[in-house]
């Protein structure tokens, strides 16, 4: 049996067990799946300590960036985002990040019809906001990184990325409390209005006015405060559970070198959301 598991801290909100052991059972296959929560003063030595043991792992808040500096080697879609959610052992014992949030990201957008184009604001600059940004930029869309005050730094650091991989990109840093729209889309990439803290937004509901479509990477709950918000306001919204169920049919395909149909990640969708809804 392959011994997978999640990093991040914390982890009371997560899915990522029954998830992984539903899209393994559609396969055929089972896989020892735990959660790793491990706090973030953790020093690097005692992190890979007991991470590595492992065949590989998936990565969450707030490790997707520190993960970076572990692995031996980087796949081209970790090197693009500068953030990894999923690693893999490898057959000579080397550690390879991958970013799959991306094809998780793009997926979910195709399958609920929002293009990605024209103008988007991401709130959040974290290793997820940084993936956002940059793939809505390499789609070719403007794109505003929000962040709040103290956050500023981290976000200029993106875009500095952004314009080093795409000199021509439409990118800006903006405070959250200064924005006023109009976007096509607005996605939210910060934790806020994760469970437990279900009545909390990212923004306040006027700026939601001015926007298209929302799509909020939070599966937990499946409709947050913010999407019901923008929803009041006329604003198309997703939730997060499509993107994660994409990503780790992604991570399994490269643990295990299988392939998952569009059927089978939809079958698994469903199971979850009857799951939340029961």
């Amino acid at each position: 049996m392959k011994y997978f598991g999640l990093l991040g801290y914390p982890l009371g909100h997560s899915l990522s067990p029954q998830l992984h052991r539903l899209l393994a059972k559609e396969l055929g296959k089972e896989v020892d799946y735990q959660l790793f929560p491990i706090p973030t003063q953790t020093s690097k030595e005692e992190l890979e300590k007991k991470m590595f043991c492992l065949d590989g792992f998936n990565v969450t808040i707030p490790y997707k960036i520190r993960m970076l500096e572990s692995m031996d080697q980087l796949d081209s879609s970790a090197k693009l985002h500068r953030s990894v959610n999923v690693t893999a052992r490898c057959s000579d014992g080397k550690w390879k990040g991958y970013n799959t949030d991306c094809i998780g990201f793009v997926r979910s957008m195709q399958a609920n019809g929002i293009a990605l184009a024209g103008s988007v604001c991401v709130l959040g600059a974290g290793g997820v906001g940084r993936m956002f940004a940059t793939e809505c930029v390499r789609h070719g869309c403007k794109v505003v990184l929000a962040v709040r005050e103290k956050a500023m730094q981290s976000a200029q650091q993106v875009v500095q990325h952004i314009l080093e991989v795409f000199s021509d990109a439409l990118v800006e840093v903006q405070l959250i409390s200064a924005l006023s729209g109009p976007f096509d889309l607005m996605i939210n990439a910060t934790p806020c209005g994760m469970f437990p803290h279900t009545d909390e937004m990212p923004v306040d509901p006027p700026v939601l006015k001015q926007t298209k479509a929302v799509f909020d990477c939070i599966y937990n709950p499946q409709k947050t405060m913010l999407m019901h918000k923008a929803e009041e306001m006329g604003c198309k919204v997703v939730g997060g559970l499509g993107m994660l169920c994409w990503q780790a049919a992604a991570a399994q395909e490269i643990w295990m070198d299988v392939s998952f149909s569009e059927e089978q990640v939809s079958r698994v969708m469903r199971t979850l959301e009857q799951n939340f809804a029961g």
